[in-house]
């Protein structure tokens, strides 16, 4: 038989299958982190590209790498919260200005992959807003005093 004739795929197969069963005979496999819990597999997609794509996510996952551009659209959600339960200016140039540079960051990554807008926010809406808020606390009466005609 000629080494033109010879399927290396299986011979390198039938190679690993025998490297596997001796360490398996030798123990190797016995105390491995993991061992008797059930594998986390995910079905891998048929095409070539998907699956490099799909190895790609998995090893990102795994190892606990969040992108750029999901970090930084949880940081202007987590901003934009503050800032609509802020009760006074002390921190509201701040917290914008931090909302746009993220903003700004996100819009000129160049991937955009989520397709979802990011809009930045206004200095002067924000500032009206709140002082909209505050004026209707005040003119609110608090529910313990309602009745009293203490407003």
């Amino acid at each position: 038989m000629a080494l033109k004739d010879v399927d290396i795929g299986s011979v390198l197969r039938r190679l690993a299958d025998r490297h596997i069963e001796d360490a398996v005979k030798e123990g190797k496999f016995d105390n491995l982190p993991g061992a008797g819990k059930p594998l986390d597999l995910e079905p891998m997609p048929a095409q070539e590209d998907a699956r490099l794509v799909w190895w790609a996510l998995r090893i990102l996952k795994q190892n606990d790498v969040i992108p750029d551009e999901v970090r930084w659209r949880k940081e202007i959600e987590r901003l934009k919260e503050e800032l609509a339960n802020l009760r006074n200016e002390s921190r509201l140039t701040l917290l914008v200005s931090k909302i746009n540079i993220l903003v700004q960051k996100l819009n000129t990554l160049g991937t955009n992959a989520l397709n979802v807008a990011v809009v930045p926010v206004c200095l002067e809406t924000e500032r009206f807003r709140l002082q909209q808020t505050c004026l209707e606390r005040t003119l609110i009466p608090s529910p313990r005093y309602a009745g009293r005609g203490l407003g």
